[in-house]
């Protein structure tokens, strides 16, 4: 869907679109996915990755085709939620292949890999967008990644099922049942680690590593979802072009591409959540930076920097919930650090061009970049004394 970003600006003139449907149309995007990914992360973790993963790969083409024949602010929005949903449940199915039956020590390099696989679509879908628009109109990019979408699912039927190699996640007492456990029906299990009546597989998970988990999620995607909003928005202000700005997000991707599997083989070498700490706090500078600097050129510039950190950032994020989460879970914990992040970047799409038009640039997005970088604090400082910091450690291998 990266052929929508360098777009947004000139679907809202085409269709005569007040500054907030912006964030409508990005937020859309981000809660749905978060059913996506939270809801479909139990049924991931049951064995049903093929059918899940064709099911958000049409449900991806439908999304695109619908966007392109939208005619009013209600129906741009539902195509967004569809497409947010096919995301939610395509990635989490993507990051549990990725992780189960993994060693430690390998996990990290793996999950950078496949970041900068997914980065390199993001890589092509925006200045592809870009070209398509100039060839053929507003409808034409997403007409033919539509049809790409559709061909991409009649091929995966094709592709062997790889056996599963994690067993079923046990059963947790249920509250009231015979020897369940004093303060299930509150949440607990008595020992201060999570449960409830829908997520009672995950009652072996610690509190305190499960919130530097969930903290560093939000923190990694804030800025993405503001950006997500008004990135088109603002360098339209600034002067530029359609090509330009898909070639601003294609030149994000190059250095993540190049980058993501050393930074997920860093990640694992020094402790994931501090890498992707680190990471995250490099990263708000540029975000901050972007309400400051008048030319298009400088903001592109500033855009492969931060790529360039988001690199280790990204990967070292989805390796912390490996150490979390044994294999038999590793969908379910995916899907909770992934929602706690598009929680996070729907809420800073859908106020960020609201924020934008009462503050104007630089307090925006430096407000947002504040933010983030607070989440991340917080994450190192409840995760320092968890299982994050030592190399090949894994929640499976603990258990």
């Amino acid at each position: 869907t990266g052929v929508l970003y360098p777009l947004l600006a000139r679907v809202q003139q085409v269709h005569h679109l007040p500054i907030y449907a912006l964030g409508l149309m990005s937020g859309a995007s981000f809660f749905a996915a978060l059913l996506g990914q939270v809801g479909g992360g139990p049924i991931l973790d049951g064995h049903r990755n093929r059918r899940l993963l064709l099911a958000g790969v049409i449900l991806g083409a439908v999304s695109l085709v619908w966007f392109a024949f939208a005619s009013g602010l209600v129906g741009l929005v539902a195509s967004r939620a569809a497409g947010g949903v096919s995301y939610g449940l395509v990635a989490t199915a993507a990051l549990r292949e990725a992780s189960v039956g993994v060693p430690a020590d390998r996990r990290g390099r793996r999950l950078g890999v496949l970041s900068g696989v997914e980065m390199a679509g993001f890589t092509v879908g925006p200045f592809a967008g870009s070209v398509l628009y100039a060839l053929g109109g507003l409808r034409t990019p997403f007409e033919v990644v539509g049809a790409l979408l559709a061909l991409t699912g009649a091929g995966f039927v094709l592709i062997p099922e790889r056996a599963s190699v994690a067993s079923p996640p046990p059963e947790a007492p249920v509250a009231g049942a015979e020897g369940a456990a004093p303060g299930a029906a509150a949440g607990l299990d008595g020992t201060g680690r999570v449960l409830g009546p829908r997520w009672r597989s995950l009652a072996g998970v610690p509190v305190g590593p499960l919130a530097a988990v969930l903290l560093l999620g939000a923190a990694l995607q804030l800025p993405g979802g503001l950006e997500d909003s008004l990135w088109a928005r603002m360098l339209t202000d600034r002067g530029a072009g359609a090509l330009l700005i898909g070639l601003s997000l294609s030149l994000f991707g190059v250095p993540f591409v190049l980058l993501a599997p050393f930074g997920g083989k860093l990640a694992e070498r020094k402790g994931p959540l501090l890498a992707a700490g680190l990471g995250l706090l490099a990263s708000g500078c540029f975000t901050a930076a972007y309400g400051f600097v008048p030319w298009p050129a400088l903001i592109v510039a500033l855009g492969v920097g931060e790529a360039c950190v988001q690199s280790v950032a990204v990967p070292g994020g989805f390796a912390t919930v490996g150490r979390v989460f044994p294999d038999e879970q590793i969908a379910a914990g995916q899907g909770l650090f992934g929602g706690a992040g598009t929680l996070a970047a729907g809420t800073a799409a859908v106020a960020g061009p609201p924020l934008y038009a009462a503050l104007g640039w630089p307090a925006t997005f430096a407000g947002a970049a504040g933010f983030s970088m607070a989440l991340v604090v917080a994450a190192l400082l409840i995760g320092r004394k968890g299982p994050f910091g030592r190399p090949g450690t894994a929640a499976s291998a603990r258990r």
